[in-house]
Order: C-alpha cells, then structure tokens, then sequence
C-alpha cells in the first residue's frame, strides 16, 4: 500500500502537456522501455496506442499477468453496471451481501472504507495457482472498520468485497459480468489468470498487453476516437468525467477513482491523465509487474515485465515513458 502512495508522490512532479501522435514519439517510446528493461536486466513486452489504434510494440504479445492495473476492469465494471441502474453506488454492502462491513460501495470503489488491515496478503501465497475466485474467502476473515471511513487507504479487501457485490447484483460470476461490460466494448479478450485467478478481481487477469491498451484507452480515453464504432457502441463516459464517478481526492489535484489514479491536464484542454502499476511478488514462485497510463486521451502505454522491482524502479520506468511521451522531440 505504501509503494503506490510513495509513487503518487513521485509523479506529482511529472509534467502534463499536450501529446501529439508521430513516428519519433513512437521511436522514443520503443527505446526508452528497451532501456529500462536493459538497465534492470530484466524482459518484458510493452504495447503502444494513439487514441484506441494500435501503433506498436516492444517483446512478444502474449497472455501476460495484469496484476493489480486489472483493478480497473472490476471498478469499470461497477460502473457500467450503475450506468444501466443495477447497482447504487451509495448502497450499503452488509444490505447487498448479507454481510461484511457496514460501508457503501463506492468506499470499496475509492479504497476509503475504513478497512486498513490487507488480509489478502498472507492468503495469496496460499491462493496462487489454485482454481477459484477466492473473494467469498476474503468476506469470512473482515471484520468492521478500523480506520476512518472516507481516508483512502489501498486495500485489496476492498477489491474483493467489490467483486461479491457485482456477483450479488447480476447473479452471475464476476469473470463474465467484467467480461461482457468491460471487455468486450473495448474489443478485449481477457481471462482470469491460470496462476492468479484467485485473485481476480483485486490483480487476476491474464491477457495480452495489447488487449489491455484496448481497455484503457477505451474506458479512459477522451472521447477523441473509438476503436469501436461510436453507432455500435454508446462512448462510455469514465475518461471524458471521471469526477462523475465515486473518487478521492489524494491532494495537489490528484484523484484516485474507478480503479486508477488520476489528474486533470493543466492545459485546460478538459482531458484527464489515468495511471497504475501492478506487482505480484511470490519469490521463486511468479514475480511480474505492470504498468498502465493514458495520458489525455491520446496515447496509451501498457507494459509487463518479468520481475518485482522496488518503488524507484517502477518510478523509473513511469518517468522514462513520461519523457518519451512529454520531452522535446530530437
């Protein structure tokens, strides 16, 4: 939990300004990850795309672990679902589940539910490699708040208990209902993960980072463009008002909302910035990580790397793209 709060920090500093679509961009992008990843002696793949449309690619577009950027399919998810009236997001989840905490679903949405103590942790190294989504498990061991509700403290308890509400609302597992919401508008194929499912809703998906670039830009984008024509498929409103949707303000204008951080560009243009990185960290067991950000509604930047990499690393990496993205062109 403190690794993202210290790289929130990190990327306050970041600069936001306008990002253009264009081959040198593209070139800086492919040589700034190469870099990284041969700093740190490490592999991985990276995809790269302008408003929805492929551009391209570092390492193999294979299946790879989305980790905990995949939060965002089960808060989108959420979302879309009170888009279509099947769920409050000011309803209280002991009333929806029967159980659990007496808290309101956009606390679990925004991580303010009072829930400090992350008993997912011990659990996990348990749960990896299993079949199931183990979020039913989670709800027996929580107990009611110990925190302040309404202070954001990342948990993924609450990503769990997310995950039960969805399940108790549309009466079918999560894995479909993210799919058929999430997914498939955005022209995504995705599964839970054979290693990580367990997990699912708060860091289980298994899909190809391209697929995933296909989500983000899609459900964060600016409305700029669609890689599904706008006829078949309504432009969903996340990326263009995510203020619009259960958020938290973090301070110095940073949010954290719908299962990513975010910010408003300072150029007035009205466009966000969403961002988030991911780890599962089993030693010598599964060690991966991930990456995602679209900047403004332009590009989208999904990478994975083989490797659980410290706080200074990951900035590292946020901070060589950010200045593929944002630095001057040679």
């Amino acid at each position: 939990m403190q690794a993202f709060k210290r790289l929130l920090i990190g990327l306050m500093c970041a600069p936001i300004m306008a990002v253009a679509q264009d081959p040198v961009r593209l070139g800086n992008f492919q040589t700034a990850y190469q870099g990284w990843l041969d700093r740190h002696g490490i592999s991985g793949s990276v995809v790269f795309v302008y408003r929805g449309t492929f551009q391209g690619n570092v390492g193999p577009a294979t299946p790879r672990e989305m980790a905990s950027v995949g939060k965002s399919i089960t808060a989108l998810c959420a979302a879309a679902l009170a888009d279509a009236g099947r769920l409050g997001f000011d309803e209280n989840v002991r009333q929806v589940l029967g159980d659990g905490p007496d808290v309101t679903v956009a606390n679990l949405v925004t991580h303010t539910s009072g829930l400090v103590d992350d008993i997912t942790q011990p659990l996990m190294p348990e749960w990896l490699d299993t079949d199931g989504h183990r979020a039913r498990d989670v709800l027996d061991f929580v107990q009611e708040p110990t925190g302040e509700v309404g202070d954001f403290v990342y948990n993924n308890v609450n990503y769990a208990l997310l995950s039960l509400v969805i399940e108790a609302k549309t009466e079918q597992p999560v894995e479909d209902t993210c799919r058929d919401a999430v997914l498939i508008p955005a022209g995504a194929q995705g599964r839970a993960s054979a290693r990580s499912g367990a997990f699912l809703s708060w860091g289980g998906w298994s899909m190809t980072p391209q697929d995933f670039a296909k989500v983000h830009s899609y459900w964060f984008g600016a409305g700029k463009q669609s890689s599904v024509p706008a006829k078949e498929q309504p432009r969903p409103n996340t990326g263009i008002d995510p203020l619009a949707y259960p958020h938290v303000a973090l301070g110095n204008g940073f949010f954290y909302g719908l299962g990513t951080f975010f910010r408003a560009n300072h150029t007035g243009d009205g466009t966000f910035n969403f961002w988030h990185f991911g780890a599962l960290c089993f030693p010598e067991r599964l060690n991966v990580g991930s990456y995602a950000v679209t900047w403004g509604g332009d590009w989208t930047v999904v990478a994975t790397y083989d490797a659980c990499v410290d706080d200074a690393t990951m900035l590292g990496l946020d901070q060589a793209m950010g200045q593929a993205a944002y630095g001057a062109l040679e």
